[in-house]
């Protein structure tokens, strides 16, 4: 189950949805139901190291999951497709994610602590989760 977030900006009322979790369309998959599915634009590196795992594991499992991320430096969020890799249990390969504006390395943050981050638009540090939208599936 996934959680949808509206985060508006006070100064230029820019808005933005946000997404966390899993749901329908993102659950544990196959190697081949990822690779073969229109559902997924995955990364070409992240598609390249799939391919590259599958040659050499026979028991693959993709798991996949929206996460929201916060720059450190820039101070902006964004939610991702985080794929994760694993075989019997042990993961092999997880995305890792820089920031569009700056290059640095993102983390995943925890959305219920997150005090406001900087607007896309206006870069005003008035951007602020104004509600939890529902609950998608």
């Amino acid at each position: 189950m996934g959680y949808s977030y509206l985060f508006n900006c006070r100064t230029c009322q820019y808005s933005q949805k946000l997404y966390e979790g899993w749901g329908f369309m993102v659950h544990d998959q196959t190697v081949n139901s990822v690779l073969d599915s229109t559902q997924f634009n995955l990364h070409y590196k992240t598609r390249k190291k799939i391919q590259e795992l599958a040659q050499w594991h026979d028991e693959l499992q993709i798991k996949t999951e929206y996460k929201i991320y916060r720059c450190h430096r820039c101070l902006q969020i964004s939610d991702k497709l985080v794929v994760q890799v694993s075989e019997k249990g042990e993961v092999l390969h997880e995305t890792q994610f820089k920031c569009a504006n700056c290059n640095t390395r993102l983390k995943h943050t925890n959305i219920h602590r997150l005090k406001f981050a900087i607007c896309p638009r206006c870069k005003s540090k008035r951007f602020e989760k104004s509600k939890e939208l529902m609950l998608w599936n």
